[in-house]
């Protein structure tokens, strides 16, 4: 028994490891473009089906057909020739912003504190996108991605506590949009305010041109999210939609995300409810206003959240938007973890000697725990060969081998599953503490010692994956065990899997893990040693 469920936990740790490094992966540049051609040449059709019981029907009809056959952006409209195409630069502490008049969109927006590959100022919107832009409207036979509109706001600088306003007017054959953006000086967060007439009913979407930029990177999502009532539902580009999804009106935002950054729009007035459609291959996401659809007079406000996905910023909004920081199943031990990580690096100034720290502090609660298991598995190791000789005595009567068994265990007073216990109750932790160094923003950029100068990057000469196999491989054989020599060899190609698999790892990870498995082998040679003295 516990030779199948020790091996079922380490395959199953392997297993989801694998899973994750092998399919979690971004889309190659390449493979982008192939999507993006794949759009403009898809065939003009789509199914629709409806999954919420809302039995709104104008929702079913034509604005969100327009939208999944990729109609022109504003059908049977062109930009007027005579109205010139103008950008406002918003240039905050923050972040510097490009407001385009085509369409009332944000065309850029650049993050000052985080630099890409390249060094340059992280953009979060991809301008070689279909719809590469933040914020566009539209209503039942038109969006306002082509839209030409007109406005006398300037240039905006803004410092301190400064706050500044964009407001752009379209006007054509009835419709009537005034669109005022606000921005913040001191923060990420952007108030939107569009006032329309003539629109019903009127959607609005973040866009799905959301750049990886800076965001690339193992184990994490892109694309698409919502959140709906509490639960966060993600949209994959690598997997197709047959179907047009449709939730009611408890979506509290939608927004698009990489692993460190995201783009959110949060109604602040009331939605009827929110679509999720497939061009064909990158998913999309709209909201439906409520005012706008009961009125041809109406205004929507939002809130726009555009920048790095630390949960403290995205608390303070009080909107809801902390669950855009993905903990996992874990979450709720994941985020004191977390939070106190933070604090480690607070005192101590650096994040790897914080991880180093937290790993031991997280361990201490186990330790007796852990000796306990290590001492069963070191007396089962002893009643090995009389475990052999009852298998072989009464391998014809299975039952009979299991009394044997028990009564053996029972007189030497050994657990069977004494040596599991500790890696069963340990496994929640593990994998909270995992994800939270995984999705950690913080940890972007974050130096440990030496070469190893951002955490969040694989180690770039392989030197702290290759001590924590080694760790892996004398821990293994330190630790007592009742396998049979071909499952004992077996087992011993695991730190080469490890190994392999950790070479693309976040630093951060590694050095989690490295640190975990030295304590472990510390551990057990105190075992060990109080065994032999016994």
């Amino acid at each position: 028994m516990e030779k199948k469920a020790l091996l079922a936990i380490v395959l199953s740790v392997a297993v989801l490891l694998l899973y994750q490094f092998l399919y979690i992966k971004p889309l190659t540049e390449k493979q982008r473009l192939e999507a993006q051609q794949a759009a403009q040449n898809a065939p003009q059709t789509k199914k629709e089906t409806k999954t919420t019981a809302a039995d709104d029907k104008a929702a079913a009809t034509s604005p969100v057909q327009a939208a999944a056959v990729n109609t022109p952006a504003l059908a049977n409209e062109k930009p007027d020739a005579h109205v010139a195409v103008k950008q406002i630069i918003v240039d905050t502490l923050h972040y510097t912003a490009v407001v385009g008049s085509l369409g009332g969109v944000i065309e850029s927006f650049k993050l000052k504190e985080y630099k890409n590959d390249a060094k340059k100022d992280i953009d979060l919107i991809d301008k070689t996108a279909k719809f590469g832009a933040f914020v566009i409207g539209a209503t039942t036979d038109f969006e306002l991605s082509q839209a030409a509109f007109t406005t006398d706001s300037k240039n905006l600088t803004l410092s301190g506590t400064d706050t500044g306003q964009v407001v752009l007017d379209y006007e054509s054959n009835g419709k009537k949009v005034k669109r005022t953006y606000t921005f913040y000086a001191d923060s990420f967060k952007v108030g939107l305010k569009d006032e329309t007439i003539g629109i019903s009913p009127y959607y609005i979407t973040i866009g799905s041109g959301f750049s990886r930029d800076g965001g690339d990177g193992y184990g994490a999502h892109f694309g698409p999210v919502i959140l709906n009532v509490m639960d966060r539902v993600e949209f994959n580009e690598d997997k197709k939609m047959d179907d047009i999804k449709k939730y009611a009106d408890g979506v509290k935002w939608i927004a698009e995300e990489n692993k460190y950054f995201c783009a959110s729009l949060v109604p602040l007035s009331p939605m009827v409810e929110t679509t999720v459609w497939q061009i064909p291959a990158t998913p999309s996401v709209k909201q439906k206003s409520m005012a706008a659809f009961k009125s041809t007079s109406a205004v929507n406000e939002f809130l726009i959240y555009a920048g790095p996905k630390k949960y403290d910023l995205l608390k303070a909004l009080n909107v809801t938007l902390e669950p855009m920081v993905d903990f996992g199943y874990f979450s709720i031990i994941a985020r004191p973890l977390f939070w106190f990580l933070l604090f480690l690096n607070k005192y101590f100034g650096n994040f790897g000697v914080a991880i180093i720290v937290l790993t031991l502090i997280v361990r201490i609660p186990f330790i007796p725990l852990i000796n306990k298991g290590q001492s069963s598995m070191k007396k089962l190791q002893k009643i090995q060969p009389l475990m052999t000789e009852i298998r072989e005595k009464y391998k014809k009567d299975p039952q009979k081998m299991q009394r044997e068994m028990m009564a053996l265990y029972k007189v030497h007073k050994v657990n069977p599953m004494g040596g599991c216990l500790p890696i069963v109750i340990q496994i929640p932790v593990f994998f909270a503490l995992y994800k939270a160094l995984l999705v950690s923003v913080e940890l972007r950029g974050a130096p440990f010692f030496f070469w190893v100068t951002d955490l969040s990057a694989k180690d770039p000469i392989y030197v702290l994956p290759i001590i924590m196999g080694a760790t892996m491989f004398i821990q293994q054989k330190m630790t007592p065990t009742t396998m049979d020599p071909t499952q004992a060899k077996i087992m011993m190609i695991m730190p080469i899997v490890f190994t392999f698999m950790f070479l693309s790892f976040p630093s951060g990870l590694v050095l989690y893990w490295l640190v975990s498995n030295v304590l472990s082998i510390v551990q057990q040679m105190y075992v060990n040693r109080k065994t032999a003295a016994a």
